[in-house]
């Protein structure tokens, strides 16, 4: 009972916080478009909705997809996010037809913003908090654990914009906790699940195809340790588990397969391989400039290497500030943590390696206009969840200076956190596109604090850098709190009754957040009282 107690918190929390940061849409372009494809596959519409008008900006603009069989047009992006979002696309469109004052358009975002990705996100924090408890953690470190995490790392940020990045997290959390579960029980449910959900992920992206390596590899090793004392009598319970991982494996990634060959014709290929050999072939873009041979490949390794740990526009360090804490108390107490964990952290080390590697050429390796390194977050919030959960036990079994010292760390993680999702995901970038003086885009972190700051003083002597046009451009779209009531009284003067809708919303939303930051009050009340329910962390 107590333990349904600890689960349900979390669930009132995560959800009040997701409904506080919702805007209502799909936050970027490329959501959008994935949303786009949901809606042409029931619609019998064209996935590639351009008007004559409309031309590309540079060679593979995705908006225009690329040429696929039978010479129809294909957005070029994974079906993943699209299949998840469909039910809520057809609601929406339905929805739009009972009260047509609101647009088919914001109908669909609103409903798959609300009905799908709320759901979706809640899923994963809970998630977490099975992974924590399958580590050994109790349920008030699990339930603290899971709440600092959402709360305290990029996963909050992709939880407003709907990058796939977070539904690709849940799958391989799933993927994890399941094989983990697995190790413990011998159920073969278990095992089927988590190869499922990693074909699940592989839907979603191509390229995590890499989680799916990591989890099989923790699954493998896991097994490996229990079995270590009578090793070679169990290698046919060793194929037996293995083989239904890979049963498991096999359907969604199946799916994925035959989704590109009836769009591009074989099953080798992608929509990023098809769109980059297009690049040169499709006649769209013919008089085009040329791009670099081998685009978008065209960097140096360390470039991308440096850039993901180093760089103040995207460092992981600096995103995820967690991180480098939390990885500071696991060296110190590594001989006391337990072997699952400790296999766990080493083969997410070495997910993120590969992340690196696999990315470290491509001239976006960053995620263009994306909050943090886009390619790289999920990897590091894998990393930090049984992190997060070593780090509070250290927490609670310390006083005075370094207890306050690691609660501030936790405060200032939850304060960037708050802050990305606050204003206009791209406000820094557009400050920087039309140059304003003094734009720290190369520290967008610091850009958006002092943005922050403006928006509660313009006369700060860094809000005047910026000429009366160049406020103007910025005031009309980004430069503006972005949560869903302030979004419709935004756009009130082109739909007029998002004007009343807006006002009324308000009214809850900020019921809505003085409730949210009253629970996790209640839940971040930390006491010493908790420890492990085993003897190591």
């Amino acid at each position: 009972m107590k333990k349904n107690k600890y689960k349900a918190e979390l669930v009132l929390i995560a959800l009040l916080w997701f409904l506080v940061i919702n805007i209502g849409n799909m936050g970027i372009i490329d959501t959008g478009l994935r949303l786009q494809m949901s809606h042409a596959w029931w619609t019998k519409d064209s996935e590639v909705q351009v008007t004559s008008e409309t031309k590309p900006k540079i060679r593979g603009d995705i908006r225009f997809g690329v040429l696929g069989v039978d010479g129809k047009r294909y957005i070029a992006y994974e079906q993943g996010q699209s299949l998840l979002m469909l039910p809520g696309d057809l609601f929406g469109t339905w929805l739009h037809y009972l009260f047509p004052a609101i647009p088919e358009k914001n109908w669909r975002h609103l409903v798959v913003s609300f009905l799908i990705f709320i759901p979706l996100n809640i899923a994963a924090v809970v998630t977490c908090f099975w992974l924590l408890k399958e580590f050994g953690f109790n349920d008030r470190i699990a339930q603290l654990g899971s709440v600092i995490f959402f709360l305290g790392t990029t996963f909050l940020h992709y939880a407003q914009i709907h990058q796939q990045n977070n539904q690709i997290l849940l799958f391989v959390m799933i993927g994890y906790v399941a094989a983990l579960a697995y190790s413990f029980s011998k159920n073969p449910s278990l095992a089927f699940m988590s190869g499922l959900a990693l074909g699940g992920a592989m839907l979603m992206r191509i390229t995590s195809l890499i989680h799916a390596l990591s989890v099989f590899l923790f699954f493998l090793s896991c097994l490996i340790y229990q079995y270590r004392e009578r090793l070679k009598q169990s290698v046919p319970e060793l194929i037996k588990a293995i083989g239904i991982w890979i049963l498991g494996f096999i359907p969604f990634t199946l799916i994925g397969r035959l989704f590109d060959y009836w769009r591009y014709g074989s099953v080798f290929l992608s929509g990023a391989k098809v769109a980059q050999i297009q690049l040169t072939t499709d006649p769209l873009w013919n008089g085009m400039p040329n791009l670099e041979p081998n685009f978008p490949f065209i960097d140096a390794h360390h470039v991308g290497f440096i850039g993901v740990l180093f760089d103040p526009a995207k460092s992981i360090f600096i995103y995820d500030p967690l991180l480098l804490p939390c990885l500071v108390i696991v060296a110190i107490l590594w001989r006391k943590i337990n072997i699952y964990i400790r296999i766990y952290i080493l083969v997410n080390i070495l997910n993120l390696f590969l992340h690196l590697l696999a990315y470290s050429r491509v001239s976006f390796w960053g995620g263009d206009l994306a909050w943090g390194a886009r390619y790289h977050v999920t990897s590091v919030q894998l990393l930090l969840i049984p992190l997060i959960g070593i780090f509070l036990q250290s927490l609670l079994s310390y006083r005075g200076i370094r207890r306050k010292l690691m609660v501030a760390i936790i405060a200032i993680a939850m304060v960037i956190q708050l802050a990305s999702v606050t204003m206009h995901p791209i406000m820094e970038i557009s400050q920087k596109t039309i140059g304003v003086p003094g734009t720290r885009l190369d520290f967008r972190l610091g850009q958006r604090m002092i943005n922050l700051g403006c928006l509660l003083n313009s006369s700060l002597p860094p809000c005047q850098r910026a000429t009366p046009e160049q406020r103007e451009y910025l005031n009309a779209e980004f430069n503006r709190i972005i949560f869903l009531p302030f979004n419709w009284l935004h756009q009130a003067k082109d739909i007029p009754v998002f004007k009343s809708l807006g006002r009324i919303y308000l009214v809850f939303w900020f019921g809505i957040l003085a409730l949210a930051i009253f629970k996790t009050a209640q839940i971040l009340a930390f006491s010493p009282e908790i420890n492990s329910k085993r003897e190591e962390l």
